[in-house]
Parts: structure tokens; C-alpha cells; sequence
């Protein structure tokens, strides 16, 4: 009777919504970039740049960046009930440098809420969590174009710090301990990178 009619059209219906998100996903760009001048460029700055689709997980696509350190995932395709995006170095890990809790979409630069940044150097030290980077942009490119930003993002040499008075009039600076430290180069551009770990204090400036 009508039980079974209904039970049909509410299998076809699921069905046809499972082919339809596949569907979705491979329609996503097949080039995407990542700029930011805010937040992102000073803590994250490895995560710009030009990303490639590299396959689809759970109905949303997979991501790979071009010189391949970098994935941007839909984390909840790995841990079901973990609803939100990652851009990081480890695919399907819980854990990434970039995270965007927009559960609805389906192509990342479809996403519509805010993305958030790890913050933990420059005017952001002290705050050592997420941080909400409203700059941060997800654009559809052709494959074989580089814009200026990407090209500045992953052909940038690291380049020297230098601390102290050197430092003074600098608009770029990061304090790590009481020390200020600033690109030994044009001072006033750029972003500044500092690891404080079991190796020491390491610092590298890019333009």
C-alpha cells in the first residue's frame, strides 16, 4: 500500500541525495587559492597559496596544495560528528593550522562563515588560540594561473631577523621573552616567523 510507495520514494530520495553530493564534490573547482593579509599571513602563512583537487572523502572534496605540504579537508569525513574544514599538513587528522565550522557546504569556496587562523606570534603571542581572520579568501582559479599573492607565498626566502634597537621604528616586529625581533630587510613588510622549541629560538623573515 501506501507504506511501502512512501518507503520507496524515501529510499530513491536518499539514494538520489547520496549521488547528488558525490556528484557536488567532483564538481568542485579543480583549483582553488587561499590569500589572506590578515591573521593568516603573519601565523599561517604556509597554508597560502594554490591548492589542487586531489580526490573526495565522504562527499566533500580533498584538497592538496601545489608543492604538496598542505591539505584542506572536511575533517567529519574521517571522524563522524566533527563538522568543520581543516587546512593542515596531515590529511583526515584532527588538528590543522586553518579550521571553518561551516557544516553546509559542500565546496570550500562555498564556505561562508568566518575562517580561523592558530595564532601564537606577532600582536597574537599572547593569545596562543584561534583566531577569527574575516581577510581570509577561498577563490576558484584556472589551474595554470598564479596570481601575485601565490607567487609571493610559495616563492618567499626565508629571510634573516635581526633584534633589539635594530628593531626600533619597525612596523612588522614579534616579541618572544622581552626581546623584539623584525626583518633585518624591510622592516615595515612582510611577516615574521619565530619556533621557540628544544632546538632553540629560530627566526626567519618573507616578503
Amino acid at each position: 500500500g501506501s507504506k511501502s510507495i512512501l518507503l520507496l520514494f524515501a529510499v530513491l530520495g536518499f539514494a538520489y541525495g547520496q549521488v547528488n553530493n558525490t556528484v557536488r564534490a567532483s564538481d568542485c573547482c579543480q583549483a582553488i587559492e587561499i590569500t589572506s593579509q590578515g591573521v593568516t599571513l603573519v601565523n599561517q602563512w604556509t597554508r597560502l597559496g594554490k591548492y589542487f583537487l586531489d580526490g573526495e572523502e565522504g562527499g566533500r572534496p580533498v584538497y592538496k596544495q601545489d608543492n604538496s605540504q598542505n591539505y584542506l579537508y572536511f575533517i567529519g569525513a574521517w571522524i563522524p560528528g566533527y563538522n568543520w574544514w581543516y587546512v593542515g599538513d596531515n590529511l583526515g587528522v584532527n588538528q590543522g593550522g586553518l579550521i571553518n565550522m561551516d557544516k553546509e557546504a559542500i565546496c570550500p569556496d562555498q564556505i561562508t562563515v568566518t575562517w580561523e587562523a592558530y595564532a601564537w606570534t606577532g600582536e597574537w603571542e599572547d593569545v596562543n588560540d584561534w583566531v577569527p581572520d574575516p581577510d581570509l579568501k577561498i577563490t576558484c582559479v584556472n589551474k595554470d594561473d598564479t596570481t601575485p599573492q601565490h607567487e609571493k607565498t610559495t616563492t618567499s626566502v626565508k629571510e634573516s631577523c635581526t633584534w633589539g634597537s635594530f628593531c626600533d621604528g619597525c612596523s612588522v616586529t614579534s616579541t618572544v621573552d622581552g626581546v623584539t625581533y623584525c626583518c633585518a630587510n624591510n622592516c615595515n613588510s612582510g611577516g615574521i616567523n619565530i619556533n621557540n622549541d628544544e632546538d632553540g629560538l629560530q627566526c626567519y623573515c618573507y616578503h
